[in-house]
């Protein structure tokens, strides 16, 4: 939009010709189908909807499934029976949803997945995925690990859940920069705990029994990552086991400035909901868009932090 901006500059025609553009498109109606909605990255994500949506005159309904898989399919379903432009998908399970996401699509229903994709037989009903660099987003991570371990030392991981798009990318790219760096570091646990922030905490007491060595613990989300940093205070261990997460969310970004947390990863929620709605916007009126659309991460430190809380939510 600002190189079009720059263009239409100074012509006397720019207004009129961009509203006159605006006119002649059609305004989205939208089903989304949360995977979960009580979760701060979903808080977000709303927002982001919401916000852009005022801009592009779209309507949105919201379905939260409550991380049931069997609601989920339900939900969708009601959503294809009640013909919207565009179905968008956050999923909880990623092959349970296909059957789902098909029927919308045979029905003439583009279908969007959001935050959590399909697998390799629901991409082929799906027009595209929208979420994070979350690969990006565990490099990151495995980054500031490193970095804080000086390259050795023992690392636990509480994942989101199993299969997930967010849960599989952010381990994998950890690993990625473990490798990268001809790192010294092993993993010695990866366990879920299905974004809860009480799960991890419950999770970390566990890994604390179990592993009378740990270096580090990475959080897929700083909700995790808070709950672990729970558990490790209660056993009077802070100091010695260094904690990260994913999210920037301000309650993390706070903990990393006082120093009980290392670092986070941005997870730009709230883009992921603009960028929805705008995807939404072009299919509807027949426009190509790419099969990812990705929103941004950046490292939060005890170093960056200052720089980075504005962005934190």
């Amino acid at each position: 939009m600002r190189y079009l901006g720059r263009i239409l500059a100074g012509s006397a025609l720019a207004g009129t010709l961009f509203a006159g553009s605006m006119a002649f498109a059609a305004a989205p109606n939208i089903c989304v189908v949360h995977n979960g909605a009580d979760h701060p990255s979903i808080t977000a994500l709303v927002a982001g909807m919401d916000d852009e949506a005022k801009i592009f005159g779209a309507t949105v309904t919201y379905f939260d499934p409550a991380l049931d898989p069997v609601k989920q399919v339900s939900m969708i379903e009601d959503c294809t029976s009640r013909k919207p432009d565009v179905i968008v998908v956050n999923t909880v399970d990623p092959a349970a949803v296909v059957p789902a996401i098909a029927k919308a699509s045979e029905a003439g229903i583009p279908v969007l997945t959001q935050n959590a994709d399909t697998n390799a037989d629901g991409r082929a009903y799906t027009k595209a995925f929208v979420g994070s660099q979350s690969f990006d987003q565990g490099y990151a991570v495995g980054e500031m690990i490193n970095t804080a371990l000086g390259g050795k030392g023992k690392v636990a991981v509480i994942t989101g859940k199993v299969g997930q798009t967010d849960s599989v990318n952010r381990t994998a790219g950890m690993e990625a920069a473990f490798k990268d760096a001809s790192s010294g570091i092993e993993v010695i646990a990866v366990q879920p705990a299905d974004w809860s922030k009480d799960r991890a905490l419950t999770v970390m007491q566990d890994l604390l029994t179990r592993f009378p060595e740990i270096d580090a613990v990475f959080g897929h989300d700083d909700p995790m990552a808070l709950g672990a940093l729970e558990a490790i205070k209660a056993q009077g261990r802070q100091g010695e086991i260094k904690v990260f997460g994913v999210n920037g969310n301000k309650e993390a970004c706070a903990a990393i400035k006082n120093g009980e947390m290392y670092g986070t990863a941005l997870q730009m929620s709230y883009l992921v909901g603009v960028y929805t709605v705008r995807a939404a916007y072009d299919v509807t009126n027949g426009r190509l868009i790419p099969r990812t659309i990705l929103a941004p991460t950046a490292a939060v430190t005890p170093d960056t932090v200052d720089n980075w809380m504005a962005q934190c939510w």
